[in-house]
């Protein structure tokens, strides 16, 4: 259950960043380089995962390095 309401909140967030819920969608169900080729969705399973999933997308919208 803890999982499921860490996906959405990533989700939210990558809402937020990209302006499209569609491509934040994508994003989240992509592989990302930054997490070792895993999705952020998947990455979102654990504390320590959803943190590095925000990191990367404050990264995103503000232009610092992942």
């Amino acid at each position: 259950m803890e999982s499921i309401k860490s996906v959405r909140a990533a989700t939210l967030l990558a809402e937020e960043v990209f302006e499209d819920e569609a491509v934040a969608l994508a994003w989240m169900s992509s592989s990302n380089q930054a997490l070792g080729g895993n999705s952020p969705v998947m990455h979102c399973k654990t504390a320590v995962g959803v943190q590095q999933v925000r990191r990367i997308l404050n990264a995103l919208e503000y232009g610092g390095a992942a």
